[in-house]
């Protein structure tokens, strides 16, 4: 076992094509699309500090949009995802929720882009969530299903700028 310190973005190793974000080490060469997904994150990366935060929230979103009700369907990328991480026997030795995560990290580094590069300068909670909403049914080919108030997007846009969620 070897214990390494990684930057907060960083959760595979490139060169290997390993996940590293976990109990063990799954190999990548299935799943082309996450590469590409910590490629991106290694960009945004250089420009941005708040790397840790954006994607801390990103997975957060992701998550309590999967407790609560896709915005977005992207439940058939996740299962296929997660059959060809299951395909491997390493994964059977990874938690569910690890898996999961791995299953959705092309989707958190999207939105933890947008949340550190709006598409839109407005200030308005409104405005601002539209236009990422917008942003994210072009980046994922699928129609946003607006959830509004209620959805923890909005309620993140609220919190930036200091408002309440109506």
């Amino acid at each position: 076992m070897v214990i390494t310190l990684s930057p907060a973005h960083q959760h595979l190793c490139l060169r290997h094509r390993l996940w590293t974000r976990s109990t063990q080490d799954i190999p990548l060469t299935r799943l082309p699309e996450v590469l590409q997904a910590q490629r991106r994150l290694d960009h945004l990366a250089r420009r941005h500090r708040k790397i840790r935060q954006a994607l801390d929230l990103a997975r957060k979103i992701v998550g309590e949009w999967s407790a609560s009700g896709m915005p977005i369907d992207l439940g058939k990328e996740w299962t296929d995802r997660l059959d060809r991480i299951e395909a491997h026997s390493a994964s059977k030795k990874v938690s569910v929720e690890d898996r999961h995560h791995l299953a959705a990290f092309p989707e958190i580094a999207v939105l933890a882009t947008l949340i550190l590069n709006p598409p839109t300068t407005a200030v308005d909670p409104k405005e601002l969530y539209l236009a990422t909403t917008t942003e994210l049914s072009r980046r994922f080919a699928r129609i946003y299903t607006t959830l509004g108030t209620h959805d923890p997007l909005y309620q993140h846009f609220c919190r930036l700028r200091g408002e309440r969620p109506q």
